[in-house]
């Protein structure tokens, strides 16, 4: 059992990096730069995702967990806006935190961890 390309595609979009080798930057004129492993630390986060797939995938237990949290990203609506159903008002970007943050011990990858300026380690 493995991770399907579809679902190694939501991982990508999980932590909004893209599979090529550029970035494009555009200034909103039209006018865009060409920017190479634009946010880079020592590996980049392509590079660090590659590898966590591959860890992934050799234990049968974190691909059936990161298969099912994958789900729920896919279940989301990808509206940001507020939506208020039934009296509850759905925050699309908190889901999306809480999915990355379950993602996390799959992948280390720490995304936006600015909350408190904590940093957990371990």
């Amino acid at each position: 059992m493995t991770l399907t390309d579809h679902e190694i595609g939501l991982l990508y979009e999980v932590y909004e990096i893209t599979l090529r080798n550029s970035t494009a930057v555009s200034g909103g004129s039209g006018q865009s730069r060409l920017m190479p492993d634009l946010f880079s630390y020592g590996t980049s986060i392509q590079n660090r995702l590659q590898s966590s797939i591959e860890e992934i995938n050799l234990e049968p237990a974190q691909v059936e967990r990161v298969q099912a949290i994958l789900a729920e990203f896919e279940e989301l609506s990808l509206d940001p806006s507020k939506i208020d159903k039934d009296g509850y008002q759905l925050r699309p970007s908190n889901n999306i935190k809480t999915i990355r943050t379950r993602l996390y011990p799959y992948t280390g990858i720490l995304f936006n961890s600015s909350a408190g300026q904590r940093l957990s380690i371990g």
